[in-house]
């Protein structure tokens, strides 16, 4: 009976240790890979979290401009611009937020002094003047951004974020031209 219960808590012991190993290892292995989830974020270059921040500050004021282009537009070709704008923007805006989220990238949601300045100046516009100055902006915003794309399509470091860019930039192109269309085809306006 001795020797019974000494074969008993010898049992005992060894799966104390195998459950003490296998917690170990699992810890182990939990903070290693918080570890590598960690090196990931660190490994976002500047540059690369530069470009998400801007091209996400763009996107959303892009889809602000095109709920501001809605009301106040007299062209139907303006306000079928602002509403693929308020579309395919809000689309890149989350795939943006999204892209972020996964890279475990914060990004700031403050506009910048000009484009709230630009924001108000466009809001107390109306009909024809409205039309002008917004499609004027849109071509001149997209070709900003279609370097901006372009740049990050050719030397961002991560893989995803440039895949991302490249991505995109065929569409910043495409609204670029549109804005330039449209604008070509506005009433010129009369000088006094």
């Amino acid at each position: 009976m001795q020797a019974h219960r000494v074969v008993i808590e010898e049992k005992d012991m060894i799966g104390k240790k195998i459950m003490a190993c296998a917690g170990l290892a699992a810890a182990l292995f939990f903070g290693i890979n918080v570890a590598f989830a960690q090196m990931d974020i660190n490994q976002i270059s500047s540059t690369d979290r530069q470009f998400l921040q801007e091209a996400s500050l763009s996107s959303v004021w892009k889809v602000d401009l095109g709920k501001i282009a809605l009301r106040q537009a007299a062209s139907k070709d303006i306000q079928d611009f602002s509403s693929q704008m308020i579309k395919d923007q809000g689309k890149i805006g989350l795939d943006l937020k999204a892209l972020t989220q996964r890279k475990g990238i914060t990004l700031s949601g403050d506009v910048d002094v000009v484009r709230r300045n630009t924001s108000a100046f466009l809001s107390q516009e109306y009909g024809a003047a409205f039309d002008r100055n917004y499609i004027s902006l849109m071509m001149d915003e997209h070709q900003r951004d279609i370097a901006l794309y372009r740049e990050e399509a050719e030397k961002g470091k991560d893989v995803d974020i440039r895949a991302f860019a490249r991505r995109i930039v065929g569409k910043l192109e495409e609204y670029a031209g549109r804005a330039k269309k449209i604008l070509q085809e506005l009433p010129k306006p009369l000088l006094k």
